[in-house]
């Protein structure tokens, strides 16, 4: 499709809905589409296939005259806030005369904020201007980021008017780097119910079996699970090798290669990577039958991540360690981590907003849908 995305200004002006329209442009691009930006400020960069620059100065007849040219072949015009709020009025006439007179368009008032219900907003303008804000245009599709906001214009405006929720760019939102933001995407991260990092050497005393038969136990649960092991061979042992020979073994044996993921076999770990999957993953799960000390436990710590781990010194001596009684089988495990931690509110509002606020899945849940089918 050719879809316009119109708001007064767009990035690198800093601010919410501009952030959505720099989003919203880099899905649509994404999914093929053909896309250009209408802005009065901004939008350099931005990813549009074509930039139409707009002046503030320009009068009603102008700018339809301009923006006629530029969007006659338009399938989808998007226009956030401009037919709600007061900061451009000659561009909402315009938009309005556009929607009349180019009616094999369709023209989407996409509603972040509503001037007309909101005191705030009076001294912006005359009784003309809060009269146009207060007026449905009958040629205009009505869309709001909440549903608060769309039983709002339903409300004021007596039409019709579909929610399309915001979201967040997980990956800019989290600082990850491109290589780990292609590894939670390639291994659907995002979509698990819960995501355990174990960073430890191949050797047996990390307890590492432990952590394929306690994700098997958490599968046959129910539970999504991913469980990402940084499996840095011990050059300093030699059994390092047989060790991680038979771990593969195991997980091959009970199916868990999309569950329990090598992650060196697919990323370079480093300083930085490592602090990535910090970042990724709900807990630490430290399942050794021995350490000295136990630092990965400080390091969870310090990225406000449970650290679960056996009732064994000194790990149970170190702040932030959640133990779990040494006589544990891997079953009673998962149990323990399935009460513990899926209860959690901080681990199932990450699930929530990965599940339903990430932007891939505003896309395919909503935006997509919508293009496809008008109301």
């Amino acid at each position: 499709m050719k879809i316009a995305i119109i708001h007064f200004t767009a990035p690198p002006v800093v601010g919410g809905v501009e952030r959505v329209v720099q989003e919203q442009i880099r899905l649509l691009r994404n999914a093929g589409h053909c896309l250009t930006l209408v802005c009065f400020e901004g939008g350099q960069n931005s990813g549009a296939d074509c930039l139409v620059p707009l002046s503030r100065e320009a009068s009603r007849g102008d700018l339809f005259t301009y923006l006629k040219a530029a969007l006659s072949d338009s399938d989808v015009v998007i226009f956030h806030n401009v037919g709600t709020m007061p900061f451009a009025i000659e561009l909402t006439s315009a938009l309005r005369d556009l929607a009349a007179c180019i009616s094999h368009t369709r023209w989407v008032c996409w509603v972040h904020d509503l001037s007309c219900t909101n005191p705030a907003y009076l001294p912006f303008g005359d009784a003309a201007v809060h009269a146009l804000m207060s007026t449905p245009c009958t040629h205009w599709e009505y869309v709001a980021v909440s549903e608060m906001r769309a039983n709002e214009v339903r409300t004021q405006f007596g039409v019709e008017c579909r929610h399309l929720p915001n979201g967040i760019d997980l990956s800019e939102t989290l600082q990850l780097d491109q290589e780990i933001s292609a590894f939670a995407e390639m291994n659907e991260i995002w979509d698990a119910d819960l995501v355990l990092l174990h960073p430890a050497r191949m050797v047996a005393r990390k307890g590492i079996e432990t952590g394929v038969r306690v994700v098997d136990a958490l599968r046959s649960a129910g539970i999504r699970v991913r469980y990402l092991l940084t499996a840095a061979k011990d050059p300093h042992n030699r059994a390092s090798s047989e060790y991680e020979n038979q771990i593969r073994a195991l997980v091959r044996t009970l199916a868990l290669s999309s569950e329990f993921l090598f992650v060196s076999d697919m990323v370079q770990i480093g300083p930085r990577a490592l602090q990535n999957l910090y970042v990724l993953a709900d807990a630490l799960f430290f399942p050794s039958l021995q350490e000295g000390f136990g630092l990965p436990i400080l390091e969870a710590a310090m990225f406000g991540k449970p650290a679960i781990c056996p009732d064994i010194a000194p790990l149970n001596t170190l702040p932030g360690s959640a133990v779990y009684p040494r006589s544990f089988n891997p079953e009673n495990i998962a149990g323990w981590i399935i009460r513990q931690l899926l209860s959690r509110d901080s681990i199932k509002a990450r699930r929530l907003v990965a599940g339903e606020h990430r932007w891939q899945q505003i896309y395919r849940k909503h935006l997509a849908p919508f293009l496809q089918h008008p109301t």
